[in-house]
């Protein structure tokens, strides 16, 4: 009778089920959660779509308790979920994989040379290089970035042409960088973004535009002559007999070293050129070499002083004298010098002139602009173009004359021409992009610069175009109109660079393993939120997303977040400490939005233990105890003797420790969430939040109740696992859900069905559990007092007790049939059997 109720029951609830709820709930969800972008299409990895994994031993009952658990959960999806990911992926390989995302593809790099271990090297040194420059910006202290880069360009990568750290030291010369660091209002502090509203300046005639042109153009000279010095110095340190330097080692005493160095070696000029001498000086080549070397006062004070030379050339005493008063001359001066020019070249017989008197003559009368080289003269590309540095000038239209005209715009036409002609793109020789790249940088072509090397070194391109950034010297596009282009031009026809882009895909190549590292990189976005309108705020927007974006694509919730250490204390996250750097309106409210969001996407993924931790770092304690009920009513509907469910505890906070973290105790970082136990978790949680009354009054009492039963249902079922039947039954009454104390009262049984129906679902879902337990642990000690040698009234009036327990199960389930699981009915009708029940 019982067996053909029991049928019946499967077939009407099988029934009930096909009618009312005809949907595979596995598909769907997956599909919602595809359609979303909360998951891959093809993602099937453990522990997805809210399930909690098992041990390798156990059997995980996925599908039984499906219904429920994704009826408690949150989706949680937005600009992330719903759009492509602005960061892109994260890669493990080479460099040159960096800008492999259409985010970048019309200037997709290829591989930076050198193998993957100089690679991550080089990787590591500049993103030390970025955490110690944040941490100075955190310090409101200059941090010397080109020096710094600089240093790492150097150590990092011997191999690469050594252009790139040239281009850092014209930059340090453009910028006068101070190599030390300094607070930001100390005098001579060069601050973060110090040339941005300069440099940004669209109006070619404005001042700002003109300051900016001019310092380029003073800095680049000033390098390459600096740079030709030291030349010097070392091809005299390197030949000292052929240099005889003797004597005082004076600037004029080197230059005539030098000068007896090239002569030994005959290159000072082509054979048969005539070379002048004044008292066994090479005059004008001593002239020349001081002006190349940028001594313009030394070689003032040589001609006013050599009576040879003033009896020779008198006029060029007076035009040097004035000229290295501010290095230029005034327009009488010019026009004469201009003359004496014209005649010498017209009239002078061929090989009858030294070519260092007309370079000179060229150089201080900025004679023949039009034919900007050295003629008769031995030149490397530093040299042309310190020439035109020399020649360079920047004045208001005001003071222009025509044909007098040539400036920094002028210099940019001519490297862009040469780019074209001696640097077609795919055509050069090896590390031969070194020596454009260095013409772009001394030119001012910043952006060009940029993405031009980006071709070719990726890793430098980045770091160049942040210490770019840092001072303001580049100008970037943004980041939600750019479309797929690194490099592109205003409506003025000015260059921008993809800032933005850029950095976020670097970060693809190490953010999954150094998440500090990444966070660092992100908040450089920021520095150009001090751009005006819009430009300025959809900076800030892209920084703000990527590291949302960021933080549900790692598990570094600890790091990235904050921890909490076994005494609740709360350990700030990277991201907190860097909140300073990344221009929130709001900060607490920007961060616990993006922990809240975190969380629920955590939850999402089934990763229990990350979102009880993120939950409880946005003060959202109801939440934390409704995860843990949603894992303690899952470990408590595992069949008995199988493996105990086991959850993913959070990532150590271990390792990759900045100087702006928090010191680490021993043993305490994540102390509380960082287990694998559902049950030592919620245990470790509502101990915490019992002993604060903050916590304590933020949680709704039917999830604490809930939570209570339980804990104390696994205790029930450890002991019903360990064989204590009569403890076991004991525990199980103690908890009010199940007749256990009727003592065959239809009227306490109905009671008992009403009060189930106002259960929690968490709870309600596990009765059928603890009907099970509750019979095995009847059947279990009926059979032990059977067992037993002696027999009395006792022992059969408890006998008779567990029978009538039996029985009041037997009913109770029976008015509730299709809320519990089949199997409970058939465990119900075996043990009917074997207390002689009939029903």
């Amino acid at each position: 009778m019982i067996a053909e109720s029991l049928a019946r029951a499967r077939k009407d609830f099988d029934t009930f089920l096909e009618d009312k709820v005809s949907l595979n709930w596995d598909e769907q969800r997956q599909k919602i959660y595809e359609h979303f972008g909360l998951v891959s299409k093809d993602g099937t990895g453990s522990g997805s779509f809210g399930f909690s994994r098992r041990d390798q031993g156990g059997k995980a009952d996925r599908d039984e308790h499906a219904g429920f658990q994704s009826t408690s959960r949150k989706s949680v999806f937005g600009r992330s979920g719903l759009s492509k990911s602005i960061i892109g992926s994260a890669s493990v390989g080479g460099a040159g994989s960096i800008f492999a995302d259409s985010t970048t593809r019309s200037t997709a790099l290829p591989q930076q040379g050198g193998d993957s271990r100089s690679m991550r090297e080089k990787i590591g040194h500049f993103g030390l290089k970025v955490q110690k420059l944040n941490e100075m910006r955190l310090q409101e202290r200059t941090f010397p970035v080109l020096h710094e880069f600089a240093e790492a360009q150097t150590v990092a990568d011997s191999d690469a042409p050594k252009q790139l750290t040239e281009a850092y030291h014209a930059l340090i010369s453009i910028t006068d960088e101070p190599a030390s660091s300094v607070g930001y209002f100390e005098p001579g502090a060069l601050r973060p973004r110090q040339f941005a509203k300069d440099y940004r300046e669209d109006g070619p005639n404005s001042i700002e535009a003109l300051k900016m042109r001019k310092q380029i153009i003073t800095g680049s000279r000033k390098h390459l002559e600096r740079s030709f010095y030291r030349e010097v110095e070392e091809a005299i340190a390197k030949n000292p007999r052929e240099a005889q330097l003797g004597g005082v080692p004076t600037i004029i005493n080197k230059i005539r070293a030098y000068i007896r160095l090239r002569a030994a070696r005959k290159d000072l000029a082509p054979d048969g050129t005539e070379l002048q001498m004044v008292n066994d000086d090479y005059c004008w080549i001593l002239i020349f070499y001081l002006l190349r070397c940028g001594f313009i006062d030394e070689a003032a004070e040589y001609v006013s002083r050599d009576p040879g030379f003033r009896s020779m050339d008198y006029k060029f005493v007076t035009y040097m004298a004035t000229y290295a008063q501010h290095r230029r001359l005034p327009r009488d001066l010019q026009q004469k010098i201009g003359a004496e020019y014209q005649q010498r070249l017209r009239n002078a017989p061929e090989n009858t002139i030294d070519p260092y008197r007309m370079a000179c003559y060229k150089i201080i009368g900025r004679c023949d602009l039009n034919q900007r080289r050295l003629d008769g003269l031995g030149q490397g590309v530093e040299d042309w173009m310190w020439l035109q540095f020399a020649l360079a000038r920047e004045d208001t239209r005001a003071e222009e004359v025509a044909g007098d005209i040539f400036g920094l715009e002028d210099i940019k036409k001519d490297i862009a021409e040469i780019g074209q002609r001696v640097f077609p793109k795919g055509q050069e020789t090896p590390g031969a992009y070194g020596i454009f790249f260095l013409l772009q940088i001394l030119g001012g072509m910043f952006e060009q610069a940029v993405a031009y090397l980006g071709s070719y070194a990726p890793i430098d391109a980045v770091h160049f175009a942040i210490a770019l950034d840092y001072y303001g010297l580049l100008r970037v596009s943004d980041f939600y109109t750019s479309g797929d282009e690194l490099l592109s031009f205003t409506t003025r026809q000015l260059p921008q660079i993809n800032f933005a882009a850029l950095v976020m895909q670097y970060t693809g190549e190490f953010r999954l393993g150094n998440v500090e590292a990444a966070v660092d990189y992100f908040t450089l976005i920021c520095l150009n939120t001090d751009l005006p309108g819009e430009l300025g705020k959809s900076q800030a927007a892209v920084c703000h997303e990527a590291l949302r974006e960021f933080i549900l694509e790692t598990r570094d919730f600890a790091k990235l977040l904050g921890d909490i250490r076994s005494d609740g204390t709360r350990i700030k996250g990277v991201i907190e400490q860097r909140l300073k750097l990344i221009n929130l309106d709001d900060q607490e409210e920007f961060l616990k939005a993006v922990t809240v969001q975190a969380a629920a996407v955590a939850d999402d993924k089934g990763l229990t233990a990350d979102a009880v931790l993120l939950y409880h770092l946005a003060e959202e304690y109801d939440n934390v105890v409704s995860i843990l009920n949603r894992i303690l009513s899952d470990a408590v509907s595992v069949p008995l003797g199988e493996a105990a469910i086991k959850i993913e505890p959070v990532k150590p906070r271990t390792g990759g420790q900045s100087s702006t973290a928090a010191p680490l105790e021993p043993g305490c970082s994540l102390s509380l969430t960082s287990v694998d136990d559902p049950i030592v978790l919620a245990k470790n949680m509502i101990s915490l939040y019992n002993t604060n009354a903050l916590y304590y009054q933020k949680i709704h009492p039917t999830n604490r109740e809930a939570c209570g039963l339980l804990l104390r249902m696994m205790e029930a079922k450890s002991k019903v696992e360990a064989g204590q039947w009569a403890p076991a039954l004991d525990d199980i009454n103690n908890l009010q859900i199940l007749p256990l104390t009727a003592q065959g009262s239809v009227t306490y049984v109905r009671s008992t069905v009403q009060a189930f129906s106002s259960l929690p679902p968490v709870i309600a879902r596990n009765a059928g559990n603890l009907v099970i337990w509750s019979i095995i642990c009847i059947n279990r000690e009926r059979e032990r007092m059977y067992a037993g040698v002696y027999e009395n009234d006792m022992r059969q009036t408890l006998l008779d007790e567990l029978v009538l327990m039996a029985k009041d199960l037997m009913v109770f389930s029976g008015m509730i049939k299709y809320k519990l699981p089949p199997r409970v009915y058939e465990t119900l009708a075996k043990a009917g059997g074997d207390v002689g029940l009939s029903l």
